[in-house]
């Protein structure tokens, strides 16, 4: 018997040893590189003094279009050796990459609020009803690639910009890695793995894994590789990653800027934003700016940093921006501020949730022209570019982490509590403040949303304070441990009572006595942040204005973000032949008009703004309610 049993125990150690890394909690890449900062290498350091969002170089090829695909929807039917370079995709069907395969006629999307999808049995992907393995559908993607002649001799480096969920990636028939975490870039060094020629590079992406579990956003849900695909190349022992630091004088008209993290030798050069070229210093070193111009909101001036080793030149936009709670106040650049905030989904009816740069721009448009300065990326990283452009036209940015485990809800069961979550949970965080710590715009780093507090998040907390001390911590689950305090949907009448907390004029104990002004782990004398506020389903948002005079009323309370930028509706096409447009007739659906089971209706229709980004009567009140100056009438008649 006791022979049975340590052969029964050993078979399963075995097992456990080669299970699936996309049902592993200890297993979220092999072989992904390093995180970093965005920047490519340029040919010579004039091209980086351009008003160009990205600057020109033969050092990148984008792989975006058309790729081939093959979909199953159960894993044991998935195709086995689809990576082999003699098999034959010839049979298989054209796609575009990116987008997500759901809105291109590949499973369907999925819209649920709080449940997952799947089955709550961590780690495993199990259907929700059944308990069954047998559905997780799996894309096998496949396109060939050449590269350029111009760069041999160096490392040549695929990039990743999101990918639902988890994937594999094989070159030239041998597997290269494998990577979790749909929002942040991965990246793997394929040099070895090239020949001459053309390239095969072969994706296997499963729509669900056990990182899925932290991917519980109130969204539809899509799969595929939903953004770009690239290769860079950089000279051998080149720059890898950089940490631009900046600091403030006192009367804010000094600052100072180094770069940490580069090789020995690096030459920093600074330009303004006429490019007019203000010195070069060693990166390592502290370089002072004299009548130095600060990075705000209102006035997001930018400059040009180009760093050069060797062959390898860089560039970044950089800003002088400082952060910091005084008493219970937020000031930025030594002034006081209130946030006049938007929670933001990455969203687009026609490609799910793939947006293009016209689509960026078009939200940002719009947030500058009604007053919108601070936006929330609930609750996940963006695609790069979208930091860039809020870097560049003045938007504030409550960065957040690709953390949710809404279902497991906040109390025994929440995500956060169990060690065998820390890792990811830390690991989504560091590598968020990592890649986006250089963008001036970001002012928090937000740990995720809705998910169980636990000494998961303290850790991450911990991590993210030694990468970068500089920016302001937002946890609303864990409020002790973070720098502000923070909650969601209160009324009116709670945000005064919080203000005069806040503002030290009543008592903490009285208040989280009281039921009815319960504050869940708030401080007295400390700032707050209202992270979601203002629910904007329907024709209005009730009490803004009201909400605003409070905002006013008391220092402490900093501003907040709706909840939230646009209806997350999706086009549906039909049968029927639109008569006007002679194609094939379209609405905007939400959840349950995919047949999904479980869905939530129309609860993603919650926007400020429609799928079409038109103007809506509740903008109009955001940005009234939202205005810089306000004007009042004296009694005499004056203003």
């Amino acid at each position: 018997m006791m022979r049975r049993a340590i052969m029964a125990a050993a078979a399963l150690a075995a097992a456990a040893a080669f299970a699936a890394e996309w049902e592993d909690t200890s297993v979220n890449s092999i072989n992904r590189m390093p995180p970093r900062t965005y920047s490519m290498p340029l040919a010579d350091e004039s091209a980086a003094l351009t008003d160009a969002l990205v600057p020109e170089t033969p050092y990148v090829k984008s792989l975006n279009g058309t790729w081939k695909l093959s979909w199953a929807g159960n894993p044991d039917l998935r195709v086995r050796d689809f990576w082999r370079t003699d098999f034959d995709d010839s049979a298989w069907f054209d796609i575009d990459v990116p987008s997500c395969v759901e809105m291109r006629g590949f499973g369907s999307p999925g819209y649920t609020n709080v449940r997952y999808p799947h089955a709550l049995s961590w780690p495993k992907i199990l259907d929700r009803e059944t308990k069954k393995p047998d559905y997780n559908p799996v894309s096998s993607y496949r396109v060939k690639f050449s590269v350029p002649e111009g760069w041999a001799g160096r490392d040549v480096i695929l990039r990743f910009d999101g990918v639902y969920s988890a994937y594999y990636v094989w070159v030239n028939g041998t597997k290269v890695g494998y990577a979790e975490d749909s929002k942040l870039p991965s990246e793997f060094d394929i040099t070895a793995f090239l020949r001459p020629g053309e390239n095969l590079l072969a994706v296997e992406v499963y729509r669900w894994c056990d990182g899925s579990y932290l991917e519980d956003q109130d969204m539809f849900r899509f799969s595929g590789i939903f953004r770009d695909v690239s290769i860079w190349a950089r000279p051998k022992d080149g720059i890898w990653d950089f940490a631009v630091k900046t600091s403030l004088s006192a009367d804010y008209a000094t600052g100072s800027i180094s770069v940490a993290g580069v090789p020995a030798g690096t030459v920093a050069a600074l330009y303004d934003a006429d490019f007019r070229k203000l010195g070069e210093f060693p990166a390592s070193d502290t370089k002072a700016i004299p009548e130095v111009r600060l990075w705000s909101a209102e006035k997001p001036y930018l400059y040009t940093l180009v760093l050069r080793n060797g062959a390898d030149i860089r560039m970044k936009r950089v800003g002088f921006k400082e952060q910091k709670i005084v008493g219970s106040t937020v000031f930025v650049n030594g002034r006081k501020i209130k946030f006049k905030g938007v929670n933001r989904h990455e969203c687009s009816p026609e490609n799910g949730r793939t947006v293009t740069l016209d689509d960026m721009l078009a939200d940002i448009t719009l947030f500058k022209r009604y007053n919108i300065d601070t936006v929330r990326t609930c609750h996940y990283p963006d695609h790069h570019l979208w930091y860039d452009l809020c870097d560049r036209y003045g938007i504030y940015v409550v960065a957040e982490a690709n953390v949710e485990g809404h279902e497991a809800g906040y109390a025994e069961k929440g995500l956060g509590r169990f060690p065998e979550w820390d890792a990811s949970i830390v690991e989504r965080n560091t590598r968020n403040v990592v890649f986006y710590r250089n963008n001036p715009s970001v002012t928090f780093w937000s740990m995720g949303n809705e998910t169980g507090h636990g000494d998961c998040f303290r850790h991450a907390i911990s991590e993210v304070k030694r990468i970068d001390p500089t920016r302001i911590v937002h946890w609303e689950r864990g409020n002790k441990d973070a720098d502000v305090d923070s909650r969601m949907y209160p009324t009116v009448q709670w945000l005064e009572r919080r203000g005069q907390l806040g503002d030290s004029a009543i008592d903490t104990d009285a208040l989280n006595g009281n039921e009815a002004w319960k504050t869940g782990d708030h401080s007295r004398g400390k700032a707050f942040f209202m992270c979601e506020y203002a629910h904007a389903m329907g024709n209005a948002i009730g009490n803004f204005q009201e909400y605003w005079d409070v905002f006013y009323a008391h220092d402490s309370l900093s501003g907040g973000c709706i909840w939230d930028w646009v209806d997350q509706a999706v086009w549906k096409y039909t049968d029927r032949v639109d008569s006007a447009t002679g194609g094939r007739e379209r609405f905007y659906a939400y959840g349950g008009d995919f047949d999904e089971d479980p869905n939530d209706g129309p609860f993603c229709c919650n926007g400020v703004v429609g799928p079409d980004r038109k103007v809506t009567a509740k903008l109009v009140e955001v940005g009234h309610v939202h205005r810089n100056l306000v004007l009042s009438r004296n009694e005499d008649g004056s203003f």
